[in-house]
């Protein structure tokens, strides 16, 4: 089963992302998943839609919630 995925740089930068596998065996970072069908891609205007990624307790993820440092330290 998959599920849905996007990604916020701004929430990545200050709560951090999860690296989640796609069905072809790509990874992603990803910062919300969502199991609804978005028929028109919606999300938060800082939002990118990153495609379907398998759910967790599939293997899809595969790195928790990490952060990163940002510019400014």
């Amino acid at each position: 089963m998959t599920i849905h995925a996007w990604l916020s740089a701004e929430i990545a930068l200050r709560d951090g992302n999860w690296v989640y596998r796609k069905p072809d065996g790509a990874t992603v970072n990803v910062t919300r998943v969502d199991v609804e069908a978005p028929a028109d891609r919606w999300g938060r205007p800082d939002e990118i839609y990153v495609g379907q990624v398998l759910r967790a307790e599939d293997g899809g993820c595969i790195s928790p919630r990490i952060r990163v440092r940002g510019i400014t330290g």
